[in-house]
């Protein structure tokens, strides 16, 4: 897939993409979209269809890292569900699961940071990572081997779909226990690809959208 380029200012794709949310809900909706923007924008390089360009890399790490973890967990407080929020009732029901997952993203983009200035490993699947948050055409992007999740919340869409950057066909989607919600340890970022850590962001996006995300 050819990487799409910014064709609206920020301003307008935020009024496009909200439909009317107001208050907390629009201001996650605007966390998410930075971060989708920040890997979208990456994307060619991770492909190795544009130069190496660390700064670039490191701002964009720092772009997600800054709308993840925390930062995005307080922005779901109890009773802000439905309306113009995509966000499903599991945010609220397994709140420990969501937190672990943001705090994931977190990690792996302060990873993304560290790893910047190591160069990247092209990949050649074009229906992975972005295919974006998880993009072809939401928190990813296409690149790497960043794969859809092959079971449980998540399987039956692509990253894409699951990011929110492309509508999803109808699915059905089972809902993930509490039990099998699993969080990867962080590794050694700094000696890693920044393509692969990039793929690492992908599949937490692809996760979490997967069990706590709804809508096209």
């Amino acid at each position: 897939m050819t990487a799409i380029a910014l064709t609206a200012t920020m301003a307008a794709a935020v009024a496009v993409a909200h439909n009317g949310a107001t208050g907390v809900v629009r201001e996650r909706m605007e966390g998410m979209v930075a971060m989708r923007d920040a890997m979208r924008d990456l994307t060619p390089m991770m492909r190795g269809e544009a130069p190496h360009d660390p700064a670039a890399i490191a701002t964009a790490g720092q772009a997600i890292a800054k709308h993840a973890g925390e930062a995005m967990t307080t922005l779901f407080p109890e009773g802000t569900g439905g309306g113009a929020s995509f966000a499903k009732e599991a945010v609220w029901a397994a709140p420990q699961d969501f937190a672990a997952l943001a705090e994931e993203l977190q990690r792996h983009a302060e990873g993304l940071m560290r790893a910047a200035p190591n160069a990247t490993a092209p990949q050649t699947d074009a229906h992975s990572g972005m295919e974006m948050g998880g993009m072809k055409g939401h928190a990813g992007m296409e690149m790497g081997e960043a794969k859809p999740p092959s079971s449980g919340p998540g399987a039956s869409y692509s990253v894409a779909q699951l990011l929110g950057l492309e509508p999803r066909k109808a699915a059905s989607v089972q809902a993930m226990p509490a039990t099998q919600a699993k969080v990867s340890a962080a590794p050694d970022y700094a000696t890693m690809a920044a393509s692969e850590v990039f793929r690492m962001i992908g599949e937490t996006c692809a996760a979490c959208h997967g069990r706590f995300r709804s809508g096209s």
